[in-house]
């Protein structure tokens, strides 16, 4: 039968270049003021903005023939650090399988079920939602992004398994990546003498993210906010990525038509009202991240 569905998130990518230097969460509660607040009074007048911030270290990986990517992975290490970015704790690797066939997603397996049953691997099964458009390559001319004149969403499947790596575990070739994940032989087909395939990093991503706001909704629902912000290679440079996203987790796998309509509707609007906003050449913030970006 495989896994209930535990969320959806709508996910909206922005023009990182309204964000300055080193954002924080004054800045982030500016733009929701600015920006997020009068679309979000429509469904909570008393919704409040953001109320707590964090910082990580990201990197995705992949190998030199992008195998995990081709088949719709990735591969992703994450570290919580203080405000400097200073690596400390632990460092979490997560693969995560998003493609638009839920079944395909929600039946696959990735870590061992041992270690899911022992509760040493976090894994999720939620709806990765962003709007309708692609990515379209005319002759002669650099990729951009379409939209429709109706705006409309696009629906995506995720299952991810997250697992603490030990302080010195390596994670930089491919047979790691399967001991780790063996799910992963089932889904990229690689012969067994290259199983030792070296993986590459994609840029070294300080995170910030902004939490806390929550929108309630109807039956009482609640959509959970958060904008990320990513800077590549240094904290301290302009912004490289910025997403807007807000959560609505289901009830034991099942979400009323009133609820989805309303949280559609919230999302709809968003795209209506940040259109000057929104990044108009990008899909999703992990294309940008995956090694070798320039080529994409």
């Amino acid at each position: 039968m495989g896994r209930k569905l535990i969320a959806r998130e709508y996910k909206l990518l922005l023009d990182s270049q309204i964000f300055s230097q080193a954002p924080n969460l004054e800045v982030a509660n500016a733009f929701w003021a600015q920006r997020i607040r009068q679309i979000v009074r429509i469904a909570d007048p008393k919704a409040g903005p953001f109320n707590g911030d964090g910082w990580r270290l990201i990197r995705f990986w992949d190998t030199p023939n992008r195998d995990l990517s081709y088949n719709d992975l990735t591969l992703r290490t994450r570290q919580d650090t203080k405000s400097d970015f200073a690596a400390s704790g632990v460092r979490q690797a997560t693969l995560k399988l998003r493609m638009p066939d839920q079944f395909i997603v929600a039946t696959a397996r990735l870590a061992k079920p041992e270690d899911e049953e022992a509760g040493n691997v976090e894994t999720k099964f939620e709806e990765d939602i962003g709007p309708l458009e692609v990515l379209a390559r005319p002759p002669d001319e650099q990729p951009k992004v379409v939209t429709p004149l109706k705006l409309s969403t696009r629906n995506r499947f995720s299952l991810s398994s997250g697992i603490d790596l030990t302080p010195n575990g390596p994670l930089d070739r491919f047979d790691q990546v399967l001991a780790l994940f063996p799910g992963v032989a089932e889904l990229v087909c690689v012969s067994p003498g290259q199983s030792d395939l070296n993986l590459v990093g994609g840029p070294l991503i300080h995170e910030y993210v902004f939490k806390g706001s929550e929108v309630a909704l109807v039956e009482g629902a609640k959509a959970k906010f958060t904008l990320s912000i990513w800077c590549f290679d240094a904290p301290l440079n302009q912004p490289d990525v910025a997403e807007m996203s807000f959560v609505v987790k289901t009830d034991n796998g099942k979400m009323s038509g009133r609820v989805a309509r309303q949280a559609y509707n919230l999302f709809i609007n968003f795209q209506e009202n940040l259109s000057e906003i929104i990044d108009q050449d990008h899909t999703s913030k992990t294309s940008l991240a995956l090694p070798d970006r320039a080529s994409r």
